[in-house]
């Protein structure tokens, strides 16, 4: 009966799909990041650096979200940071079917959107469970099943589409981006950066 009741919420497996398609794109980053900052920027022994960089600025991202989700809430972040990641995912796209996007540009593109994967999925997770606290355990189980394994699958076709240019990670992050987005968007009824019955940032209290 848990799994049936899991499995039966549209709002919480959507919010679900939308966590592990990002996820996908968090695990193709990693399958590929070695390759691109090695083989196509030549940065050598300068990878760890720039990937510790990148890194770093998820964490702060979960840094800054603790500090600011009770004055905007959940969605509100949660939507914002999803659209930043598919519209800078999207540029860096457009930009690679021109040719080789310079490093900084292609750093900051791809920085930005690994921050705003951080600020996004968390809020994510906790919408998707807010509805199964009743089933918390059985619904954190499953969907947790689903994120890892989905996600795993998707970041490994991300990184076995590499062709010795960034497109194909461009690709694979703007398609899980729009995806994800579109997901967000029908479990909200075709309303976004709303606020739910259940949050009252302080924003709008009055």
């Amino acid at each position: 009966m848990p799994k049936k009741i899991v499995i039966a919420n549209r709002f919480s497996l959507l919010y679900s799909l939308a966590g592990m398609l990002v996820f996908g794109a968090l695990m193709g980053m990693i399958n590929s990041s070695q390759q691109i900052f090695v083989e196509i920027y030549g940065l050598g022994p300068r990878f760890p650096i720039a990937f510790a960089g990148m890194a770093g600025t998820m964490a702060f991202a979960s840094f800054l979200n603790s500090r600011i989700v009770s004055y905007f809430g959940m969605r509100r972040i949660a939507h914002f940071a999803l659209f930043i990641f598919s519209a800078s995912s999207a540029l860096l796209l457009v930009l690679s079917l021109f040719g080789q996007v310079a490093f900084p540009v292609f750093f900051v593109l791809l920085t930005t959107s690994m921050f705003m994967f951080s600020a996004s999925s968390a809020n994510m997770n906790a919408l998707a469970m807010q509805p199964l606290g009743a089933v918390a355990g059985t619904a954190a189980s499953i969907f947790g099943f689903l994120q890892t394994m989905g996600g795993t699958l998707i970041g490994l076709m991300i990184g076995r589409m590499f062709n010795g240019s960034i497109t194909p990670i461009a690709a694979g992050f703007a398609i899980v981006g729009v995806v994800a987005l579109l997901a967000v968007l029908w479990a909200e009824n075709g309303r976004l950066f709303g606020i739910g019955e259940e949050e009252t940032p302080v924003s709008a209290k009055g």
